[in-house]
């Protein structure tokens, strides 16, 4: 700090350039209340969108954390979409949990179609309660 003021100008710039570099998040969802807060996330972030973007656009504030997907390409992944209209939404989001109980009660749930197989990572059932002593 040289005790000089920063011009306004100066400010917004550095504002816009601190904005252009996180385009994108992936959020990480680990363990039962991981997983169960990021469904309530997930289903929020949908439920904004849906109120602010009416038009069914796939635009940057989407792009933060959702890929859009066009599905109806049989090679079962579908093709990354940077704009136009939103076809399918997948989270930018991965989920770990030792137990399967709570990944599949999301598989199964109204986000279904939010996530894929490949973000999921989960282990054998049966290591609830298991604690280090």
């Amino acid at each position: 700090p040289t005790g000089r003021p920063v011009c306004a100008g100066r400010r917004r710039r550095r504002r816009r350039r601190a904005e252009l570099s996180m385009t994108q998040s992936v959020v990480v969802q680990v363990g039962q209340c991981g997983n169960q807060i990021g469904c309530r996330f997930w289903n929020l972030v949908l439920r904004e969108h849906a109120n602010v973007n009416k038009k069914g656009i796939y635009d940057e504030a989407l792009s933060n954390f959702f890929r859009n997907v066009d599905t109806r390409y049989s090679d079962g992944h579908g093709i990354n979409l940077t704009k136009g209209l939103i076809r399918t939404l997948k989270a930018r989001a991965v989920l770990i949990d030792m137990e399967e109980g709570v990944v599949n009660e999301l598989l199964q749930g109204p986000l279904r179609d939010v996530f894929d197989s490949k973000q999921l990572i989960s282990d054998v059932s049966g290591s609830a309660n298991n604690w280090v002593t």
